[in-house]
């Protein structure tokens, strides 16, 4: 008896040793403590219990000695609940020894979605799903099982928005919060989601990780399992909770804090954090089509589609980039046409293997590195600068925290477009007649979308805000506007895009009102890293007096670097014999 209780004291004694020798000060601010218990600020983004020993009186300190306790336990399952927690503190010293060979879950996982690789996943910007307006970001895991079957697995955190009642969604996803879902499951079927049936791009980013931080990493996500994620679309969303999941592995990730982090900040922070592989593209047919077109001819264009209808192989010779553009774009149209429905799976799946086979080895389409997320410009945007309107003149201040405006550089994307969330304008009259709100949008998109001529196109637009509108006087004054709109572009060689769109509106300020502002202009992108917007639109019942108001603008975007774009704007407005003009002059930082 007196053996056994010498042998369970020198046991707890060798036991305890690491820890006392440990300063947990040290431990518990350490970034990579922080980024096992997902911590921004001090403070937990997850408030789960499952997940979080401490709460309620959670510190990172505390929890640091609550799982220690638990983990120095005689119950060898806590070691299964935080496998990562329990890698990460025998690391530093602070714990003995163990194995997680007992861990059956942690086992299976390990069998059924192994980690000899890990990418992370962009996919691109969607306006059908409000919860992917900024694009989405999640984990490819790949690896061979134990037979040596190769297996390829997605981890992913996404909610699902269930209704279009925008203030009812507004409120939900950035107040009350929605439930979020963590699945994982074949990679395969992302992509086809994502490719076929939502048509949107994928670039696959490989990580730099070593095999110690991916088994850090897969310990981790088994941690996460049980945990009941509640989403919030502007502080806890895919992005902020595929960041702190890669920060496990590479704490550096963090040392860039957002002001609201969206999937291509993830991006670019792995890539300062130098993680990130060259990227793979997975180009959803449509976009791919959308490219090919230029490069090829009217008589192209219809070899390709009479081959496609036909199921036979478009012309080619060998050596002849032109039959090899073909070629890729029956692979393309073949795709597009399973996707919306107009030929059966079976059927473009055989056509698409003869089209393989008959394929050029010796040729093969690259994505442009421009295109991809990591070379976006940042999500985030203040400007300040001078207005003059009215005989009066002002101070503007405009803060975008998401994400781009037309003017903005777009070249990384596949067209022009604008998304704008939460934008709030302020002028301050430099005359004495004190500051107002200039503009309150809660959303606004824009997508000039170019024909093509394999599958059209439509552009389109959307807002929903508290913006100045021009009556008839030509004065302009704020209203609750709600509008939509629908046209078409034409992109005239590389660099210039005309458009026309049809735009009708609810608006409301002493009462409400319908009104209608067809517009036609095009895009210039300009050397020395300029560009130019020119529209000329007609707005008919203004703020609800009946007239017509004819209005000319032009905006001006110089780029200086990086981060700092200075824009300036010239609107002239017409009703009758009357006409007011507006300039401004901006200085725009963007973070």
């Amino acid at each position: 008896m007196q053996s056994g209780l010498r042998a369970a004291f020198a046991w707890l004694c060798v036991a305890a040793a690491p820890v006392a020798a440990a300063d947990l000060d040290t431990v518990a601010a350490d970034p990579g403590w922080a980024a096992l218990l997902h911590v921004s600020d001090g403070q937990p983004m997850v408030r789960d219990p499952a997940f979080l020993l401490s709460l309620p009186q959670f510190s990172p300190r505390a929890e640091l000695q609550a799982t220690v306790a638990l983990l120095q336990g005689p119950d060898a399952q806590s070691l299964c609940r935080f496998p990562a927690r329990y890698l990460w503190l025998h690391r530093q010293g602070v714990l003995p020894e163990r194995s997680l060979a007992h861990c059956a879950d942690l086992t299976e996982f390990n069998a059924r979605a192994p980690m000899d690789e890990v990418a992370l996943v962009f996919a691109s910007e969607t306006l059908s799903q409000p919860s992917s307006m900024m694009g989405h970001v999640f984990l490819k895991l790949s690896g061979n099982d134990a037979a040596g079957q190769a297996r390829e697995h997605a981890i992913s955190f996404f909610t699902e928005p269930v209704t279009w009642n925008l203030p009812r969604l507004f409120w939900r996803s950035l107040v009350a919060g929605m439930p979020g879902y963590f699945t994982l499951g074949p990679y395969a079927e992302q992509v086809q989601g994502y490719i076929g049936r939502e048509g949107r791009s994928l670039w696959e980013h490989p990580l730099r990780l070593d095999a110690a931080q991916r088994r850090l990493l897969q310990a981790h996500l088994m941690e996460l399992r049980p945990v009941q994620f509640t989403y919030y679309f502007q502080r806890y969303n895919c992005a902020t909770l595929v960041k702190q999941v890669l920060a496990v592995a590479r704490p550096e990730v963090l040392s860039t804090p957002d002001l609201w982090t969206t999937p291509k900040d993830v991006v670019r922070a792995a890539q300062a954090a130098g993680m990130l592989e060259p990227a793979r593209a997975l180009s959803a047919p449509r976009w791919t089509l959308h490219l090919l077109d230029p490069a090829l001819s009217a008589d192209d264009v219809a070899r390709v589609q009479q081959a496609v209808a036909a199921q036979d192989l478009p012309p080619a010779a060998p050596q002849d980039p032109r039959g090899f553009l073909r070629q890729q774009a029956a692979l393309a149209l073949n795709q597009q046409w399973v996707s919306n429905g107009q030929r059966a799976p079976e059927v473009g799946a055989a056509y698409q293997r003869r089209l393989q086979a008959a394929a050029q080895d010796d040729l093969t389409l690259t994505s442009s590195p421009a295109l991809s997320p990591s070379a976006a410009p940042p999500d985030a945007q203040i400007s300040v600068g001078l207005l003059r309107r009215d005989g009066d003149e002002a101070l503007l201040l405009e803060f975008l925290p998401a994400s781009h405006r037309l003017e903005d550089r777009n070249d990384m994307y596949f067209n022009e477009s604008a998304l704008r969330l939460f934008e709030l304008a302020l002028t301050q009259s430099l005359r004495g007649r004190g500051a107002r709100v200039e503009r309150a949008t809660v959303y606004a998109v824009e997508s000039l979308l170019p024909r093509d001529r394999f599958s059209g196109g439509l552009s389109g637009r959307f807002k929903i805000g508290h913006e100045p509108q021009a009556g008839g006087d030509l004065r302009s004054r704020g209203s609750l506007l709600v509008e939509g709109g629908l046209g078409l572009t034409q992109r005239l060689g590389r660099d210039v895009d005309v458009f026309a769109m049809a735009t009708a509106g609810v608006g409301a300020r002493s009462g409400a009102y319908l009104y209608a502002q067809p517009s036609v202009g095009f895009v210039l992108r300009q050397v020395f890293a300029m560009k130019a917007v020119v529209s000329f639109s007609l707005l008919h019942n203004g703020l609800g007096d009946g007239r017509t108001v004819r209005e000319w603008q032009w905006t001006q975007a110089k780029y200086i670097g990086r981060h700092w774009t200075l824009v300036g704007g010239y609107t002239l407005r017409q009703q009758g014999e009357l006409s007011r003009r507006e300039a401004q002059l901006r200085l725009k930082r963007l973070f």
